[in-house]
């Protein structure tokens, strides 16, 4: 029954044209498995592809091995990869799984190119899609995230996207077929594993029939989504003004939309600025020109009469550190030179922002010298409260892009110092202070 299923829903959904070839992703598991007998058994021009992530140890090779093995019972082409997925892990700020991910899919992109296989195709099932659904829901997902897993994206095919996982496992004990098992799918350690093992089962008590009603919101949710999709493209073309390697957006336009934060997040996703950035960018939309906003290798800046994105990165900066002895320091960004004087009374105290004088029995050594960020407050000189540092060179007018290269000066997580501009109210010389910690700064 399931081969059947599986030949009709390859033409119905128009999947595999005649003579087309696939590089099928096996992981050695059941559904891959299964994937891979039903695309021999209909008579598809196939090949299998198998990742090893060396994350499970003797058992990873052990999979590999069977996945070799069941190429060559099949009689069909094997390519294999074997990747040091936690040394990668290491150089990243993304989970091992996000990796892992990344891992196969561009090297299966390599193969594919490199040997012309037409497509790519996973082993997802419809219980994978409803388990995606719950996550993106989870996390408070847009009309995207109502999707689930497409099944098709560019080259990349998802056949048994029609099949529960239990009609996948009937299946397979059906024809006797052998797979691997991975032990970590029934620890409840990752979110998806948690939705299988603990609330799956808790739908199915409630509804024995609730993949099915899965399988109708799928259905019922293409037309809107679609409707959705064609808005968003017109929108595109209206306020999404390509110039050379620029592009404008502009503001009157822009303002006269219903959802701003909605069409402005479409606008911009695929440039890498987030549900909160959209959120800063759309309050800036009023205020004063010249705010800038980054995201993954594009940054948006707001002009008088339009958002202007283009090319480019963030500045980064360095985290210093600023010990208690006399010092030189040449950094990067700033140069810094300190003293210490043992008796504040003789001090003459230079009225410039460049120089502070801070009571050195108050400070928690070393200091830490790093740029502001968003949120950072201090209490400036002669204040009674405390004020964000935004808000204080707002005040000071300072321009945009000498924004970007203030500094402030930490003893623990307490600013002491925006330096060259004002230190904090509590760590100044007063009648009490016994030394003096002297610190000059020069922007370069």
């Amino acid at each position: 029954m399931l081969q059947g299923k599986f030949s009709s829903f390859i033409e119905k959904k128009d999947l595999v044209s005649p003579g087309q070839k696939v590089l099928l992703a096996v992981s050695g598991g059941v559904d891959s498995v299964v994937m891979a007998y039903l695309f021999y058994k209909t008579g598809l021009n196939f090949a299998i592809a198998h990742c090893n992530f060396k994350l499970r140890g003797d058992e990873a090779d052990k999979d590999e091995t069977f996945v070799k093995d069941l190429a060559e019972k099949l009689s069909v082409p094997f390519h294999n990869e074997t990747f040091n997925t936690l040394e990668e892990y290491e150089k990243s700020s993304d989970s091992i799984q996000m990796i892992a991910r990344t891992l196969r899919y561009e090297w299966l992109e390599e193969v594919r190119e490199e040997q012309g296989y037409d497509l790519k195709a996973t082993a997802h099932h419809h219980d994978d899609n409803i388990e995606t659904l719950l996550i993106n829901l989870l996390r408070g997902t847009g009309i995207h995230g109502l999707k689930g897993i497409p099944l098709k994206n560019k080259n990349v095919i998802r056949p048994l996207l029609f099949a529960t996982r239990e009609e996948i496992e009937k299946f397979a004990e059906k024809h006797n077929l052998s797979y691997r098992e991975d032990h970590t799918n029934k620890e409840n350690k990752y979110l998806r594993n948690i939705l299988r093992n603990k609330v799956i089962p808790v739908f199915k008590d409630i509804n024995p029939d609730f993949r099915y009603n899965f399988k109708q919101f799928f259905e019922n949710i293409e037309l809107p989504y679609q409707c959705y999709i064609n808005y968003i493209e017109k929108k595109k073309e209206e306020l999404l003004i390509k110039e050379k390697d620029r592009y404008f957006i502009p503001l009157q336009k822009l303002k006269q939309q219903q959802h701003i934060n909605t069409i402005l997040f479409e606008l911009l996703k695929n440039y890498g600025f987030n549900a909160n950035t959209i959120e800063d960018i759309v309050a800036s939309i009023d205020k004063q020109p010249g705010k800038m906003f980054y995201g993954k290798g594009y940054v948006l800046v707001k002009d008088r009469e339009y958002f202007i994105l283009f090319p480019g990165e963030a500045k980064t900066h360095n985290v210093y550190f600023i010990t208690d002895q006399p010092a030189n320091y040449d950094f990067h960004d700033v140069k810094i030179k300190t003293q210490i004087f043992h008796e504040s009374k003789g001090i003459t105290f230079s009225k410039s922002e460049c120089d502070a004088y801070l009571d050195f029995d108050k400070l928690q050594f070393p200091l830490k010298l790093r740029p502001w960020v968003k949120g950072d407050v201090f209490q400036p000189l002669g204040m009674g409260g405390k004020k964000k540092v935004s808000d204080f060179l707002i005040d000071k007018k300072v321009s945009v892009d000498q924004k970007n290269k203030v500094y402030v000066l930490c003893s623990g997580e307490e600013i002491v110092w925006v330096v060259g501009y004002r230190i904090d109210e509590r760590f100044k010389i007063d009648a009490g202070s016994k030394r003096c910690f002297y610190i000059n700064s020069e922007y370069s």
